[in-house]
């Protein structure tokens, strides 16, 4: 027993960052949490040179920086691809609060180009500076990180929709994005975590619209499978603290789950997705899609400062062994 607890120093850090971790399953989904510094980058392979790059536009997760994604856009320049990252702080997301004052909030009727005006804003600049770097006319690819998926696909349907530039999006990918509503049948339709915007989105965009069904693919992770039962939970309890050769809570991660599978997909115990989203929530009909095993939500969990980070035991959708799964789609 005495092995499996964490030291102090361990123990304070996991519990900084639990009030995190259970808003972010109650909440929005978008968060993650971690506990580490960043990792060195070591790119080993040739870096091309920008004329022989492809750019990606990247709609990060809520809250999610530019500074949170500088290892994924290492990995991804060393694999071809410039990343741009949607240029957005923590305190823009404070725009919102506006809107849940709203009789709309209140009767889940938000909408998104008045509710997500920032982040189009974000979205319209890196637009902007991709064709700067690159040309006007140059093929983009957009890849969305958690909710970041479904306001690609608003900005993609409500922006883009009727621009030539529609034409230019060249392919849509998803990492672990909540796609779908709980069913209208489970008593949890009603609880609304995006207060209708999601809905809309399904409704006016489904899918892949206005997109090729071929242009979008959907990526899931299979890192966290909750417990079957709530007794199950607590078998095992001992080990399930803390492991020590992972730096992890495996019982933590799997309360973190329970919480936020249950409003996402109307059920929980023995759900299986990447600690945050069910993977049946991760994938759209009509569209392609991927579940990596052993993946989880992200990286990051973000605070006003610096976002903590986890230990490298916890992969994500980032981790070079599955970029190289789907930057293929890009």
């Amino acid at each position: 027993m005495a092995r499996l607890i964490p030291s102090i120093n361990n123990r304070c850090r996991w519990a900084q960052v639990l009030p995190l971790l259970v808003l972010s399953a109650l909440g929005p989904p978008g968060f993650c949490v971690g506990l580490v510094p960043r990792r060195a980058l070591q790119v080993e392979t040739r870096i091309p040179r920008n004329s022989e790059l492809r750019p990606v536009i990247l709609c990060p997760a809520q809250f999610g920086t530019e500074e949170d994604y500088e290892d994924l856009k290492a990995d991804l320049k060393s694999r071809g691809f410039a990343l741009y990252p949607a240029p957005l702080s923590r305190f823009d997301w404070l725009r919102i609060v506006p809107s849940t004052l709203t009789k709309e909030f209140f009767t889940a009727q938000l909408r998104p180009n008045k509710t997500l005006g920032f982040f189009y804003e974000a979205l319209d600049k890196t637009l902007a500076r991709v064709e700067a770097d690159f040309a006007p006319d140059v093929p983009i690819s957009i890849l969305g990180h958690s909710i970041g998926g479904w306001v690609a696909r608003s900005y993609i349907g409500e922006v883009l929709g009727k621009d030539a530039r529609l034409r230019r999006i060249c392919s849509l990918v998803t990492l672990g994005t909540p796609h779908s509503t709980p069913p209208e049948d489970s008593w949890l339709s009603a609880v609304d975590q995006t207060r209708g915007l999601l809905s809309f989105i399904n409704r006016e965009f489904p899918s892949d619209f206005p997109l090729r069904s071929s242009a979008v693919t959907c990526i899931a992770g299979k890192g966290t499978r909750a417990p079957s039962s709530i007794q199950s939970l607590f078998e095992g309890l001992d080990e399930k603290v803390w492991d020590e050769s992972l730096s992890r809570s495996k019982l933590l991660e799997q309360l973190v789950a329970l919480a936020s599978y249950l409003p996402l997909s109307g059920e929980a115990l023995g759900v299986e997705g990447d600690g945050l989203i069910p993977v049946g929530t991760a994938v759209m009909p009509g569209c392609a899609s991927l579940v990596l095993e052993d993946c989880n939500h992200a990286d990051f969990v973000p605070t006003p400062g610096r976002s903590l980070k986890l230990p490298a035991t916890y992969k994500w959708y980032g981790s070079p062994e599955f970029i190289d799964r789907w930057a293929k789609f890009l």
